[in-house]
């Protein structure tokens, strides 16, 4: 009985997950980045206000993450988050970058409006963690460093990369973002914030099923039906209460489905971020 109730839990998983054609990064679907470099900000997207947002979140006080930033194709359309780290390096997912040339995206900071008035920078070299989708979903993170230096400012700072993995179950995170209000939507133009809860790993591949997609690398957070990450906010920050960034968004079964969304550990990949950025390590 133990081995059918768990092929149900799989067969129920899987059904939910395929079902969603516009799911962050389900199987056999191109990486964001890929997707959208050739958009253009539509005239929806425009005039969108604040009225949508990370589904269930609400609008961030200017400021108060400051080391958020919105990756942009050339056309200026955002369809990516990251964080600063570093004076000049930005993390992101890989999925965000993969398979793109430094030259076709762009990195914009000090603002709460993507298309607002921001500091833009220019990409010189784009570094894919060497174990990226191998296998799938697994070490989705990458490194984009800047061809110059970042002007911080109030609203430009960077953010301590957490060391160390304690977080505790039910703990509050914050995730921030961009991302669309409802599958298939269009960007809010101001940055919404969402208050989520830690799930273990033991538990959230409970929730997949007893998927192989979440392991150690990964990170999982709950959030009641109707809150979560949706489009657009895959590579976006994940903070603790001390204010450190300890996930970056990576997949999930968007948008607020009552599945957990799923982010890279950043404890688990300090070592190749201070490797990369030393140039101890080139991927």
């Amino acid at each position: 009985m133990w081995y059918f109730a768990k092929f149900n839990i799989l067969l129920t998983s899987l059904a939910v997950a395929f079902t969603c054609s516009s799911a962050l990064r389900m199987h056999g679907e191109p990486y964001e980045g890929l997707r959208y470099r050739n958009t253009r900000p539509t005239q929806t997207s425009r005039n969108a206000g604040a009225t949508g947002r990370i589904v269930g979140g609400q609008e961030a006080i200017e400021a108060s993450a400051p080391w958020q930033v919105t990756i942009q194709n050339i056309y200026g359309n955002h369809f990516c988050g990251g964080a600063i780290i570093h004076d000049r390096f930005v993390v992101t997912a890989a999925s965000c970058v993969s398979g793109l040339q430094k030259s076709w995206i762009q990195v914009v900071t000090s603002t709460n409006d993507w298309m607002g008035l921001a500091w833009k920078y220019d990409v010189s070299a784009i570094y894919v963690h060497c174990n990226f989708d191998k296998p799938l979903y697994h070490n989705d993170i990458a490194l984009l460093e800047l061809a110059t230096l970042i002007a911080y400012d109030d609203q430009t700072k960077n953010i301590t990369v957490a060391d160390e993995d304690e977080l505790v179950e039910g703990e509050t995170l914050t995730m921030t973002g961009w991302g669309s209000a409802v599958e298939g939507g269009d960007y809010p133009n101001a940055l919404q914030q969402l208050s989520v809860q830690y799930l273990s790993n033991e538990k959230c591949r409970s929730a997949y099923g007893y998927s192989e997609d979440v392991d150690m690398g990964h990170l999982c957070t709950t959030s009641p039906v109707g809150k979560g990450a949706c489009h657009g906010d895959t590579g976006g920050p994940l903070v603790n209460e001390k204010g450190q960034l300890v996930g970056i968004g990576n997949w999930g079964v968007p948008c607020g489905r009552g599945f957990p969304d799923v982010f890279a550990k950043m404890s688990y990949h300090a070592d190749w971020i201070r490797s990369t950025i030393n140039g101890c390590q080139q991927t």
